[in-house]
Order: structure tokens, then C-alpha cells, then sequence
């Protein structure tokens, strides 16, 4: 297993030599009552206590990664090539964190001028939302609003119209960063949601359509821009980043909205940052490494899958938006985290029992090689065999890559078979939160 990379006052902590599978919470003395359990802690690392690391906000952990890694790879994506019919390049292109830095404390610098001059804001919060699927421009804008103390809160994607109405007005936004496509819909929504000021589409804008957004934008006294307008504004009131402290609230992270309207879950820049700092304790990621981003970063699981990611210096490629693609993104990414959900890797899962279930030579070889490795590993603890590895399992971890290290898993109970075979098909590491 390779070495880990954390910052706890500026060190690397290394796992031990032997994992105590056998003590993986205990419970801390004295705290057990009548009619309830005691409290446990993690049984490799004890209590953490927050005041002892060097990641004490959120903008901590891009200043982190922007330390590590200023000049290296850091947001990917892949260049749409034709419209008609629809191409992705077959490479990722990338931005580094110091092009990152520069665009972050655009964005951020252009939203403290809005927010003094009183052309937004009004509200009790500085709130600020973020509608759109994993990209680049989410991660920018993001990192802008915690390095100059805004307060970000994220619409899902496949939110309806009443949700975001909802919510917009529920957490009081007069500035919204969408997809050029959610432009119309948020302007349509404008008699019903008087906060809204600003749209920022992070996608360009042709001046053709932006006519049409700007004339319809004044009859709602809404003003729409497109993401380089907004750094230009930046860019003209340049200021430096301005410090959190750690009990202020740093997003507002809203659910799905299963039950009724969705319910917004107040996060403070302390409350997040504990709960990357636990899992970057024994992350096995090194700098060169990828995680594949495709889970809604809307979501709280994404957003700390990501945010460990920075904390190192490591990069992140997004996928295209087309689901239809997500395996021909990752073959080309071939990241060394992949982030997953049970419904994602039960699928996987059942593909490659469907393949194995032949008859003949080729079922009887890859059942034969499932159970020697299954059998090592749960002896061992030990996922890889030299010999399987290369004979049968090699062609199934390039269907995501054939570099991946490190797979999560979260969201929902997954079967302990599952676990099983991802451990023994990609020789990586299985984590289930």
C-alpha cells in the first residue's frame, strides 16, 4: 500500500504496518449511559481533534494544493470538437492551479464589488448559487466563493423548476452561475423569484444571444452575463482573498427533495473541513493522480471526494455530461480514483458476472481466478496475483482506465460480494463510507 499524503502540521502520517480490521471504532471511556451506547471514535486514529491541523477553513485546502502542485494539471476536461454530429477530443485538457488562482480571485473579487455596491445582495446571507453538472467552471467558482467568504449553495441538476424557485428564494439568491441552457428557465422564473439580480452562465454567450438575454433581462431588472464578463469585472476591482473563520458558514448544501421541498443543511468552513481532514488519513493518492468527477458535486459526497483531491495537489477530470460516455471518458482519463455509488458499480459488477458465466474454458478460467484471489484476500488482506492479474483481470480494469488505485463507494448499503469483486478485479483499494 502506498505511502499516504495528509497535512497534519505540515506531515505526512503514514498508515501503520498492520491495519486493526479487528479494532476499527472504539468507544471512549466514560461516555457510556444508561439506555444508549457510548460514543466511538475511529480506532486507528482516535479523536481528532480539529485545532491540531494545518487545514483549518475551506480556502486552506485549495492554498494546499495551489503549495503542491502550482504549475501541474489540476481541472480537466475534454474539448467539444463538432456539435453536429456530437465529438468530444480524445485528450484531456487541462488547467493548472496557478491558472486556477488567477481566475478564482477574479470571480471572487467581482463578487465582493456586487455585494458592496449593493447591486446584489440584500439578503441576511452573502449567498450565492451554482446550477450546473460537473465542470471545470463548478470547481472555479466554488473555490472563489470560499476564498472571498461567500456563502455557496448548489442546485442539483435535475432539479424542476418549483425546486429551484424554492430554493432561490428559500436561501435568498440574487446571484445565480448556471449552463448556458438553465439561462431561459431561471429568466422565466423571474416574476416569481424578485431576489434574483444576476445570471452568470458559464458558458459564453454569442452576442447575438446575448442581445436577446440582455433586452428580456431588462424588462425583469435582471442582469445577465457570461463567465469572462464577470472575471473582466473582477479583473478591473482586483482585491485579495479574504479569510473565513472557521465557525462561518461556508455553503449551504440543499437535498434532493425526496420529501416534499427540498431542506437546506447549514455547513460551517470547521464542520466541512473535519470531515475531508478524516478522510484524507490514509489516502492512498499521490499528485500525479486523477479522480474521475461524474457524481453530482451538488452532492456532499462528490464535494469531499474532490475536496481531498485539491488538498494534495491532484488533478480532476470531469466527464463530458453524457452519461452514454462516462466509460469512454474514463478509458481516456484512466484515473487513479473512482468515485462510485452503488447503482454504478453493481452495474460493472453484474456486466462482468455476465461475461464470466460461459461455459466452456473461458467461464472456468475467470470463476477459478475470482475464487484464488478471494480466498488470498481474505487470508492476506492482500488483492493481487501476478499470474490472475495478468491473464483475466487486466482487460477488466482497463474498461475504467487500468491505472485505478482507489475506489469509493457511498450513498446507500452495497453487497459484501461486490466489495469482493472490486477488490479482486482492479487490485485496488475499496472504500465504503
Amino acid at each position: 500500500m502506498s505511502s499516504p499524503r495528509f497535512l497534519a502540521e505540515d506531515s505526512l502520517v503514514p498508515l501503520p504496518e498492520k491495519l486493526p480490521y479487528d479494532k476499527q471504532s472504539v468507544p471512549l471511556p466514560g461516555t457510556k449511559r444508561p439506555g444508549q451506547s457510548a460514543h466511538y471514535v475511529n480506532g486507528m486514529w482516535g479523536l481528532l481533534d480539529p485545532n491540531k491541523f494545518s487545514l483549518q477553513t475551506l480556502p486552506d485546502i485549495f492554498t494546499s494544493g495551489l503549495a503542491r502542485s502550482r504549475d501541474k494539471p489540476f481541472l480537466g476536461h475534454r474539448p467539444l470538437v463538432s456539435k453536429s454530429p456530437l465529438k468530444y477530443a480524445n485528450q484531456y485538457e487541462w488547467q493548472t492551479y496557478a491558472q486556477v488562482d488567477v481566475r478564482r480571485r477574479k470571480i471572487g473579487s467581482a463578487l465582493v464589488h456586487l455585494f458592496n455596491n449593493g447591486t446584489l445582495g440584500g439578503g441576511e446571507l452573502q449567498s450565492v448559487g451554482l446550477w450546473s453538472i460537473n465542470r471545470p467552471e463548478w470547481q472555479i467558482v466554488d473555490i472563489a466563493l470560499h476564498s472571498y467568504k461567500k456563502i455557496g449553495v448548489t442546485l442539483y441538476d435535475t432539479l424542476g423548476k418549483d425546486s429551484v424557485e424554492y430554493i432561490i428564494n428559500h436561501s435568498h439568491l440574487t446571484v445565480v452561475f448556471t449552463t448556458l441552457d438553465h439561462v431561459p428557465t431561471l429568466l422565466k422564473l423571474a416574476p416569481k423569484t424578485p431576489c434574483l439580480k444576476m445570471i452568470v452562465s458559464l458558458d459564453p454567450i454569442s452576442p447575438e444571444t446575448s442581445q436577446v438575454f440582455t433586452e428580456w433581462g431588462q424588462t425583469l431588472n435582471i442582469v445577465v452575463k457570461d463567465i469572462y464578463e464577470f472575471e473582466a469585472l473582477g479583473q478591473a476591482h482586483l482585491t485579495e482573498p479574504i479569510t473565513p473563520a472557521v465557525n462561518d458558514i461556508a455553503f449551504i448544501c440543499y437535498t434532493s427533495g425526496t420529501t416534499s421541498m427540498p431542506k437546506g443543511v447549514v455547513l460551517t468552513h470547521r464542520q466541512f473541513l473535519t470531515s475531508v481532514i478524516s478522510n484524507l488519513l490514509g489516502l492512498t493518492l499521490t499528485q500525479e493522480g486523477s479522480v474521475f468527477s461524474y457524481l453530482p458535486l451538488a452532492h456532499i459526497y462528490e464535494r469531499n471526494n474532490e475536496m481531498c483531491v485539491i488538498a494534495i495537489g491532484g488533478k480532476i477530470g470531469f466527464f463530458t455530461g453524457d452519461p452514454l460516455r462516462l466509460i469512454e471518458d474514463v478509458q481516456i482519463l484512466k484515473p487513479e480514483f473512482f468515485p462510485g455509488v452503488p447503482r454504478v458499480l453493481n452495474r460493472i459488477y453484474q456486466a462482468a458476472m455476465a461475461a464470466a458465466d460461459v461455459p466452456g474454458f473461458k467461464g472456468d478460467l475467470f470463476r477459478k481466478a475470482m475464487a484464488a484471489k478471494i480466498q488470498k484476500f481474505h487470508a492476506t488482506g492482500d488483492n493481487s496475483h501476478l499470474f490472475w492479474d495478468t491473464l483475466v483481470f487486466r482487460k477488466l480494469r482497463a474498461v475504467v482506465g487500468g491505472n485505478v488505485k482507489l475506489i469509493g463507494t457511498g450513498s446507500a448499503p452495497i453487497s459484501g460480494d461486490v466489495i469482493d469483486f472490486l477488490n479482486v478485479a482492479f487490485s485496488a483499494d475499496v472504500v465504503e463510507g
